[in-house]
């Protein structure tokens, strides 16, 4: 599609929308195109969250080492204190 700067100006809600849609507006001033709007790619949604905590667990326990020791802010609250 193409829209003049006025037009464009007059109805940019439209012209986001068309373009979210997949739709090109190329916008001209003086008849010479100038600027083109397009939409971004959908980011794609945490629909799989589960398989993506089950992957997450297997990395952990694959990584593990097995020591324990004390926590970030354990140590933070012993260096506080002295």
């Amino acid at each position: 599609m193409t829209a003049t700067v006025e037009q464009t100006q007059a109805d940019l809600l439209r012209l986001i929308n068309l373009a979210q849609c997949g739709e090109e507006v190329v916008i001209t001033r003086e008849g010479h195109a100038v600027a083109k709007l397009t939409g971004l790619p959908q980011l794609r949604t945490s629909t799989d969250r589960r398989a993506w905590l089950t992957r997450l667990a297997a990395l952990r326990a694959r990584l593990a080492t097995g020591k324990t020791g004390s926590t970030v802010e354990q140590i933070l609250d012993e260096d506080r204190g002295e």
